[in-house]
């Protein structure tokens, strides 16, 4: 072999070993792009709306990148095993192989797809016409591989997988935004919260019963006035004299409203009670309580009062404790719910 041929396969196997690393790149980025990202770049830059309309097509532009890539590194190993066995002789093959496995996975694999995982929007619209210019050259292979694929899936029954994102998937992808810095903490509190908020329940949120204030159905006026003065609840439940049921909630607001009229009879200005078990669902309470244009919740195990939940300690679930004038003080439980009534 004259130095020609030598220098001639040289930059051949240079060449393979580019396109090698063309091809890995490119896998990468249509892999890993955001597509709401390259929508954006979409509305202003052609290549960015030829990489969605590749990316519809998802499956061939794949098969098309795969033989392109297995193509290049067949034929830069062969081109490897003539050059090494013609410089080398006996230990052509080995060096070969030892040489060009190196080469691969660094120029044609590791850096590349290192590259491209960094970059992935500027390096798929870098290379979205040469792809699809391999997709329109593979097309035949492409459609020959899809009736291989469909004869698999037929002989060996492979069962559709859902393609859906699950609620775990989701989690890790948001723990993952938020070690990045890509998502704040405290968003990432409100999604971690809202995933969770299907599951939890009225038991886990609620005021228990021994931790509240309520108002005795025969309390005076005076007595009334002083709750509502020390305690700075806008809504406290009224019970019967015997402490056995909730007979409904008294507003601050009506009751002031009351006592500026001359007025003296508390019964009137009561408002009905909205009963919830300890089980219920906390997503399907709030849309209940919405519905029902309820902000506060007697919570009833049979004919036993066990506590009170508020709209305010739902909404607490998903974006944290709210502070504002008509909180208890520190001293006292936050919300106005009735004592366990006795057995």
């Amino acid at each position: 072999m004259n130095a020609y041929q030598i220098i001639a396969i040289s930059l051949s196997l240079a060449a393979l070993l580019l396109l090698s690393g063309f091809f890995s790149a490119a896998e990468t980025a249509f892999t890993g792009f955001s597509p709401v990202k390259m929508r954006r770049l979409a509305k202003n830059r052609r290549r960015a709306r030829l990489v969605l309309e590749l990316n519809a097509n998802y499956g061939d532009v794949l098969t098309a990148l795969l033989i392109g890539n297995n193509i290049v590194n067949v034929l830069a190993t062969s081109l490897a095993t003539v050059l090494f066995s013609a410089l080398f002789a006996d230990y052509g093959v080995t060096l070969s192989t030892v040489v060009m496995t190196a080469l691969v996975l660094v120029f044609g694999e590791v850096s590349p797809k290192t590259f491209a995982r960094e970059f992935p929007e500027e390096f798929a619209t870098f290379s979205a016409p040469a792809i699809k210019l391999c997709t329109c050259a593979f097309s035949p292979l492409c459609k020959l591989f899809a009736l291989w694929k469909r004869l698999l899936a037929k002989v060996f029954r492979f069962n559709k997988k859902s393609s859906k994102m699950t609620e775990e998937e989701f989690g890790i992808i948001v723990s993952d935004a938020a070690k990045e810095g890509v998502l704040p903490s405290e968003e990432e509190k409100i999604i971690v919260n809202a995933l969770r908020y299907g599951e939890t329940t009225v038991a886990s949120v609620m005021v228990p019963a021994e931790n509240v204030t309520y108002i005795e159905q025969s309390e005076s006026i005076n007595e009334i006035k002083r709750i509502f003065g020390e305690s700075n609840y806008s809504r406290i439940p009224v019970t019967d004299g015997g402490r056995t049921q909730v007979v409904g909630i008294l507003y601050r607001v009506d009751f002031y409203e009351m006592l500026i009229s001359g007025r003296s009879d508390v019964l009137p200005l009561l408002k009905p009670v909205f009963y919830c078990k300890p089980q219920d669902n906390l997503s399907e309470l709030l849309k209940i309580m919405q519905g029902a244009r309820r902000h506060l919740a007697i919570v009833a195990d049979g004919s036993r009062v066990v506590g009170l939940i508020t709209v305010e300690d739902i909404l607490a679930q998903l974006v944290g404790e709210m502070q504002d004038r008509y909180d208890a003080v520190p001293e006292k439980p936050r919300f106005a719910a009735p004592r366990p009534a006795e057995e």
